[in-house]
């Protein structure tokens, strides 16, 4: 398997790149996220690549990263996504955002990319939720993201909660079931978050 490729970027198209290493050109197929952040052509560059075999096909895609990478692996591994789709998902959001999304089941913005309707947004969040969660250890700032509030004590709140020993999900659902809207400080949300987990 070829896990990375450093060579002499080559040549730029709408979905992927060809990359001379060693005077062979490698045809990489790329999101559209890692396409913008490409050097010109004629630089040196490096991509993480991985490798799908098919019954009728071999191609390699690239990433500018190895988180890149992995998040395109985890989406191979759920039933019915093919590496088109794992291919639309990274190129529809950053990686923050889609990890954030996986992590707080936010189907509307999953399935707000092309190619990825409900179904699959919803089957994407089940079997990967835990998995996204574990990998990317996402930050208290990150989980309270799409709550309405201040975001300080929204993400102060979390992380309080998790440093009283409570997991980052348990945390997120507890301080989504109050009116943080009239909340002043970060003490009072906890109080009447640990009514709720008592």
């Amino acid at each position: 398997m070829i896990s990375h490729l450093n060579g002499i970027l080559e040549h730029i198209d709408k979905d992927h790149v060809v990359i001379d290493v060693g005077n062979v050109g490698y045809k990489v197929h790329v999101p559209s996220t890692v396409l913008s952040r490409l050097p010109q052509t004629g630089d040196k560059v490096k991509l993480f690549t991985i490798q799908v075999v098919r019954e009728d096909s071999v191609a390699l895609y690239g990433f500018i990263n190895k988180e890149e990478r992995s998040l395109f692996s985890l989406f191979l591994s759920v039933s019915g996504i093919g590496p088109k789709l794992a291919l639309a998902l990274i190129s529809g959001f950053t990686l923050d955002r889609l990890v954030a999304a996986i992590a707080q089941a936010d189907v509307s913005l999953l399935s707000s990319i092309p190619g990825i309707g409900r179904k699959t947004a919803e089957r994407i969040i089940v079997e990967l939720k835990e998995k996204i969660s574990k990998a990317y250890a996402l930050k208290p700032a990150e989980l309270g993201l799409g709550m309405k509030g201040d975001q300080t004590i929204i993400s102060d709140s979390i992380a309080a909660l998790i440093s009283l020993g409570y997991t980052p999900r348990e945390a997120r659902e507890t301080i989504m079931r109050l009116n943080l809207e009239s909340a002043g400080s970060v003490e009072e949300v906890i109080k009447e978050a640990l009514k709720n987990l008592v």
